[in-house]
């Protein structure tokens, strides 16, 4: 059986040998990376030879197609080789080659592998009819064959019959072009099975010597885990040597549960019956509710045969599926402490007379205040906002301010000294330094030195092991983490769902907690305009969105172009009158003229701003009310009033000034 592997491998810098042409057997070694761009970018002359394959594949001159595959450079992705022969390798790189022909749609199949844990690269074959799946096994030329044998079972999953050609170590593959390639160099071990292999599994008294004990200490359990999760119709995605993501049945996208590499299991969706949300199951536990509807004697009885002897099975004494009634006393005293521990956890209850005299400074210092009259330390903060609310660029704004301790919204800024960390989910890591760039220069500052900017677009959105990474690498602490979008964190999680959404603000309480830093996060309003609603109905999903943070602060679309009306609702500090402020590329600007109470409504057509636009096109000319007002109403569809009110309280706020019968911008 092939060990598991205990860290993850990089088989990028893996050295495999490559021939110049079938006919041909020296070799020269190459980096599978290297190999790798070269079927994605087509570099090199072989390009257009495949064109060429491809082009007599598809006229049905299978000859010639294959003919000119025979010019091809061509990898022993198997290892390295001192010239083209089994007998003459001198490495295992851990990898083989299995190939597919003659398939309808091989690209689409190829898309399906991108999230296997156990394929490091499938492109699509030099005909255009097949492909080429490459797997990573265990670096032994003697088991070869066997994981051979092991790969073609797995293929036979996604539908695919393997060529028997691949069983040849030395077996060539020909480079092939695609652009689309599947690449996964942190790819998984796969487990090789012998078929009748029969393993002994050895009584531990420390590890537990019952059936289940031993169903969960077999060499292949995770693999047994995966059979079964699939035959419950679990979709399973990408991961690493410790976890791999799967997404539950019904959903073609996203993460509903993770199987560990000992075989365990958590499932997060409530919609995955006959499991459970929010339950950790093991092995055994899996293998009994998806085999025996949760039969743990029947499970016991069923496994017997492979793991025990025992015809008289009871799942009480093969699974430690007790009664407190039926414990030892040894056992008795273990839940007790653990039952006490719990409760020692829970706090007391303070009655009001005992209030202490210091509470306000108690207060400051647990919950030292990191932005005036908004937000302490240790709450959490939402910013809402509708589409193109520019929600993103605001909390980068935030984030910058708490970071140089520079005023955010005219509000003061405690400089705190410690790390601000941005979680982006969603921003291309490049992009997103670029903004933190345009953003710094924009409030005339240098690249923050102690905003650290986290892009975890398509890693990973598992906020506990976001926490866990967190404490390891924390080094000056924290003061604000900020976390965009929220949505991207959901996972399986259904945002309209009062629970669902109430387990995610715990996993952000969590974060709040361990680290004492503030944390904001973004949320999308809900679909049609938003005037007509109240600020805190505003923003999407569960109400849970709305009531659990500490601050709610919502982008809400002003009358006036290029404005919007900030509203905020706070639980610790009193309240603030909204205020209007201005968008101007990469900075909103606070707009004290403007009144917040002008929310943009259905069907209006004109605006100040739209208004002062046009009067800033006539630049030093100016503009004749007699003739601007007319044509601006005729172009708005609107009446002439309208406009000569916009006008008029241009004027009034000062922003353009009348001189000889003609307006200006002021």
């Amino acid at each position: 059986m092939g060990e598991r592997q205990s860290a993850t491998n990089n088989y990028g810098a893996k050295d495999v040998s490559i021939v110049e042409q079938a006919r041909r057997t020296e070799t020269k070694d190459f980096r599978l990376e290297k190999i790798i761009d070269w079927i994605r970018s087509g570099s090199g002359r072989f390009a257009k030879n495949i064109h060429a394959v491809r082009e007599a594949t598809e006229k049905g001159d299978l000859d010639l197609a294959s003919e000119l595959k025979k010019n091809l450079p061509a990898v022993m992705f198997s290892g390295k080789f001192s010239s083209r022969s089994s007998k003459n390798i001198t490495e295992h790189s851990g990898l083989i080659c299995m190939d597919v022909d003659k398939i309808d749609a091989p690209a689409k199949k190829v898309d399906e592998m991108r999230f296997d844990p156990h394929i490091v690269a499938a492109f699509v074959s030099p005909s255009g009819n097949g492909l080429k799946a490459i797997f990573a096994i265990p670096s032994n030329v003697s088991k070869h064959q066997d994981s051979f044998e092991s790969a073609k079972h797995y293929l036979a999953t996604y539908g695919l019959e393997a060529d028997e050609s691949g069983k040849d170590v030395s077996r060539l593959c020909f480079l092939s072009h695609d652009q689309e390639i599947h690449y996964a160099p942190d790819a998984v071990e796969l487990p090789v099975v012998v078929e009748g292999e029969r393993v002994e599994y050895a009584k531990s008294a420390n590890k537990g010597d019952r059936i289940g004990d031993r169903y969960e200490q077999s060499p292949d359990v995770r693999e047994r885990s995966k059979r079964l999760l699939q035959s419950l119709g679990w979709q399973i995605q990408r991961g690493d040597s410790q976890r791999t993501y799967c997404t539950r049945p019904g959903k073609n996208a996203g993460v509903s549960g993770e199987l560990r590499s000992d075989g365990s299991f958590f499932c997060y969706s409530d919609s995955a019956s006959p499991l459970e949300p929010l339950n950790n199951y093991s092995p055994f536990a899996l293998y009994t509710i998806s085999e025996h509807r949760g039969d743990f004697k029947e499970a016991a009885k069923a496994l017997s045969e492979e793991f025990g002897d025992n015809s008289n099975v009871d799942g009480k004494d093969f699974y430690n599926k007790k009664s407190y009634e039926e414990y030892t006393e040894e056992k008795k005293i273990e839940v007790d402490e653990k039952k006490k521990e719990a409760m020692g956890r829970v706090p007391l209850w303070t009655f009001a007379c005992d209030t202490p005299e210091d509470l306000t400074k108690i207060i400051l210092q647990r919950y030292p205040v990191l932005i005036e009259g908004v937000l302490h330390r240790g709450t959490k903060m939402v910013l809402g906002g509708g589409s193109k609310s520019y929600k993103t660029w605001t909390l980068l704004n935030l984030a910058i301010c708490v970071a140089t301790g520079s005023d955010f919204f005219g509000k003061k800024v405690v400089d705190t000294g410690k790390d601000v960390i941005f979680l982006n989910f969603e921003v291309p890591h490049e992009f997103f330094l670029d903004r933190v760039r345009s953003v710094s220069r924009a409030m005339g500052l240098d690249m923050p030195k102690r905003l650290a900017v986290w892009s975890l677009r398509g890693v990973t959105n598992d906020l506990p092991f976001i926490l866990e990474v967190m404490r390891e690498r924390l080094t000056n602490s924290c003061s604000l983490l900020v976390i965009d979008p929220i949505y991207k964190a959901l996972g399986d999680r259904d945002e309209n769902s009062a629970g669902d959404m109430g387990t995610l603000m715990n996993e952000v309480e969590a974060i709040v907690e361990e680290t004492g830093a503030s944390v904001a996060f973004g949320a999308h309003y809900s679909k049609g305009n938003q005037a007509e609603k109240d600020a805190l109905d505003r923003i999407s999903g569960s109400g849970v969105f709305a009531r659990d943070p500490d601050t709610i602060m919502g982008l809400t679309a002003h009358e006036e172009e290029n404005c919007f009306t900030v509203h905020t609702a706070l639980r610790n500090f009193p309240g603030i009158d909204p205020f209007v402020v201005e968008w101007d590329f990469p900075l909103f600007s606070l707009r004290e003229d403007l009144d917040a109470g002008k929310l943009k409504r259905p069907g209006q057509k004109i605006s100040g701003g739209k208004v002062l636009q046009e009067i800033k096109k006539a630049g030093a000319k100016g503009i004749d009310p007699k003739s601007f007002i007319p044509t601006m109403a005729t172009s708005f569809g609107v009446s002439d009033r309208t406009i000569y009110r916009q006008i008029k309280m241009l004027s009034d706020t000062k922003r353009i000034h009348k001189t000889a019968g003609n307006y200006f911008v002021t």
